[in-house]
């Protein structure tokens, strides 16, 4: 279903697999744009990634949608926006959606002048459609196949404006009237296609983000450039497309994060018994997320859903090595251990099990983000994720579970020992007073 013609070239070029390569898909992309800019033959190119299928194939792409019935204000508005983006940093590449202005003969027929001459509006349109596209005589019979014949003008008596003014239209009493007679014919430039979204017209001007920036950079430059332009009446314009989808990707994945915080919680406060472990397991999942920020900038991968997807991951390894090192440490204290002495024998003796837990997750993720094969650049975000995630929470786990948790058990352990305080007061007092709350209650 794609634009086809004389005028039109179509290529599609297979590249080698990416591991036999040494840049990337992308790159290659926007190095064709340059070159093709070298040709002044062509009056417009593009290069879609991943090749095939409609929009931009796989390469991201920030939409504005432009919303306006007058095709004229939208044709000019959508023109304005892409010779701004062109100039903006981190687009290599501009479409509209909007194709090429056709040319084309119309015939504007005065109902006046049809009715003075016996016609009507559909008759007139049929005898020109006859003229144009041929009207079936009769049958060619041949072998017991039959062929329609189809009478119409010669090209040189319906190509050329004088030529349809001189076409002649009969009315019922078998009279004959030129076109030129009832009406006039103009040459009008009219879009092949018109695109509606939510019952408005709608043009689409998509810009292709290039290999060194983000989705969430071209579509903030963007916004600037339309706040700066005074849209007419009647039109409007939203960020759809990638970005839409990347935004409500961002939602469910926020959503979903929430949810397992909650369960997670709900899960460690039944298994401990208390309201205060959670937290500390709970606060211990910050430090993961800081890791696997750190290691999407140290390896310049930004943060999309496959990246945000490991961190996910990353909340149930980390809170499972948290409750490892609390479970023995309450463990040493229910055999008469203090907290200090609890504190370090359970973190000496589960070091172990949780650097197995810790190694062999990231040993396994290691292939996947070193990965060049075929798909990789999916799956390579969520595996540097969990490495630098999993690395910098194990570390800062070991020395952020014992000492939370022994600060929280030293105020635990205070507050029971005020408590205790204040009853034994409490029965100190009635011990000394007990005969007189006992006479004044037998008074009374």
């Amino acid at each position: 279903m794609q634009d086809n013609g004389s005028h039109i070239i179509s290529f599609n070029i297979n590249l080698v697999d990416p591991g036999d390569r040494e840049r990337t898909l992308a790159e290659i992309c926007e190095d064709m744009r340059t070159d093709l800019l070298a040709y002044p033959e062509f009056s417009k190119t593009q290069v879609l990634l991943g090749g095939g299928g409609g929009g931009m194939g796989g390469q991201s792409t920030a939409d504005f949608e432009i919303y306006g019935y007058d095709m004229n204000v939208t044709d000019t508005l959508a023109t304005q926006l892409k010779r701004e983006l062109l100039q903006t940093k981190g687009v290599s590449e501009v479409t509209i959606s909007r194709s090429d202005y056709q040319p084309e003969y119309r015939v504007e027929f005065d109902r006046e002048k049809l009715a003075l001459h016996g016609l009507n509006l559909s008759t007139a349109g049929t005898y020109l459609r006859n003229r144009f596209n041929g009207a079936i005589a009769s049958q060619f019979r041949e072998d017991g196949d039959e062929y329609d014949i189809k009478v119409r003008y010669a090209p040189e008596f319906r190509t050329s404006l004088e030529a349809i003014e001189n076409i002649i239209i009969y009315n019922a009493a078998g009279q004959g009237i030129r076109v030129k007679e009832l009406g006039k014919v103009v040459e009008r430039f009219s879009p092949p296609t018109i695109e509606r979204k939510d019952r408005e017209r709608i043009v689409t001007v998509s810009a292709v983000v290039a290999s060194d920036a983000t989705l969430s950079e071209v579509v903030e430059e963007g916004q600037l450039l339309l706040d700066k332009m005074t849209l007419p009446s009647g039109i409007s314009v939203q960020v759809a497309g990638s970005y839409e989808d990347q935004q409500d990707s961002f939602r469910d994945l926020t959503t979903l994060a929430v949810l397992i915080f909650v369960l997670v919680f709900i899960v460690i406060a039944a298994q401990f018994e208390s309201l205060t472990y959670p937290f500390i397991l709970i606060f211990s999942i910050f430090f993961a997320f800081s890791g696997v920020l750190i290691a999407l900038y140290f390896t310049g991968t930004t943060l999309n859903v496959m990246s945000m997807l490991g961190a996910i991951m990353l909340i149930g390894i980390v809170v499972k090595n948290g409750i490892v090192l609390i479970d023995y440490t309450n463990l040493c204290r229910e055999r008469g251990q203090s907290i200090i002495n609890a504190v370090i024998t359970g973190g000496r003796s589960r070091l172990r099990p949780v650097l197995m837990t810790t190694c062999t997750t990231i040993l396994g993720m290691i292939p996947m983000a070193v990965s060049h094969g075929q798909g990789s650049e999916m799956w390579r975000p969520m595996a540097i994720a969990v490495i630098g995630g999993l690395t910098v929470a194990s570390i800062l786990t070991l020395i952020y579970v014992p000492s939370m948790y022994g600060m929280f058990a030293a105020i635990g352990v205070k507050n029971a020992r005020r408590k205790m305080r204040k009853q034994r007061e409490m029965q100190a007092y009635f011990d000394a007073h007990r005969s007189e709350i006992v006479h004044d209650k037998l008074t009374k």
